[in-house]
C-alpha cells in the first residue's frame, strides 16, 4: 500500500503549481487570460482543478499577484505577480 503524501509535500507541489500558472499567465498576450483558460491550464498541467483551482485563485487575489475583472472573467498578472515569478 502506498503511503499518503505528507502535507508538506502537498504544499510544496501547490507552491510550484502556483508559480507555474503565473509563469504561464505572464506568457499570454497582455499577461492576461480568462478564468476558463487558466482553469484548463492548471487542470491539464498540474491536475489542480475545481476546489484546488479556487483555492489557488483566492491566494493569487489575496496576495495581489493578479487582478481579476468579474465582468469579463479575465485575470491579469500584476507587478507583484511578476516579482513572485522572478523569485
Amino acid at each position: 500500500m502506498t503511503e499518503p503524501v505528507s502535507e508538506e509535500r502537498q504544499q510544496a507541489y501547490f507552491d510550484r503549481a502556483r508559480k507555474g500558472v503565473l509563469t504561464w499567465l505572464a506568457a499570454q498576450e497582455g499577461s492576461a487570460a480568462t478564468l476558463h483558460d487558466m482553469h484548463e491550464y492548471s487542470s491539464g498541467k498540474f491536475l489542480i482543478a475545481h476546489q484546488g483551482f479556487s483555492k489557488m485563485m483566492e491566494s493569487f487575489v489575496a496576495e495581489r499577484l493578479v487582478a481579476y475583472d468579474e465582468a469579463t472573467r479575465t485575470t491579469t498578472l500584476t507587478d507583484a505577480g511578476r516579482r513572485f515569478i522572478a523569485r
